[in-house]
């Protein structure tokens, strides 16, 4: 699967792995992929901003996409959380609300992805509370050690840039005339 397939054009992520590591099956098929970076957008962004991925998912699976909006808009939080293990990162604890997928959402997206929008939350608003569980929940709901892997480092690269652009959106907006974004 090549990046153009996996990535809208808006979005410039780095080839990790190079054209050279795609594997016949991926691990990730493109409905997950969407739905789960779609769901990483909505968490950090504000309506009305850029979202190309929660765009492409509507484009794949409207009715998806609007549970998908609406159970991030409902989740979102200025975070990010969590109890970070002893060390340095101790002084950045703060305790947050958690999330879980509802039954509902669960039922329409299956154990596999659940796990992964789970595992995606952890990821961006609660960072100091992953742990081993978290990866265990995740290979117990199918995931393989290189589709952890893959998601994981999507789930980084689109927050990252999610989070700049919201940045550089809200730079904008202070001084107009200034930036232009679109």
């Amino acid at each position: 699967m090549s990046r153009q397939e996996i990535l809208p054009p808006q979005l410039h992520l780095p080839d990790l792995h190079g054209e050279a590591a795609t594997s016949a099956l991926p691990a990730l098929s493109k409905l997950e992929r969407r739905t789960v970076l779609a769901f990483v957008e909505r968490l950090l962004i504000a309506e009305g901003q850029p979202a190309p991925f929660f765009t492409l998912l509507r484009q794949t699976d409207a009715a998806l996409a609007a549970l998908i909006g609406a159970e991030a808009a409902a989740a979102a939080r200025p975070g990010p959380y969590g109890r970070f293990p002893p060390g340095p990162l101790r002084a950045e604890d703060l305790d947050g609300p958690p999330w879980r997928i509802p039954p509902a959402l669960c039922a329409r997206v299956g154990e596999r992805l659940s796990v992964a929008l789970e595992f995606a939350y952890l990821l961006v608003m609660h960072p100091g509370d992953l742990r081993r569980e978290s990866l265990l929940a995740l290979t117990t709901g199918g995931w393989s050690p290189e589709g952890i892997g893959e998601l994981a480092e999507q789930i980084g690269a689109v927050a990252s840039q999610t989070r700049t652009l919201a940045e550089l959106h809200s730079a904008a907006k202070t001084a107009p005339g200034r930036t232009r974004l679109h």
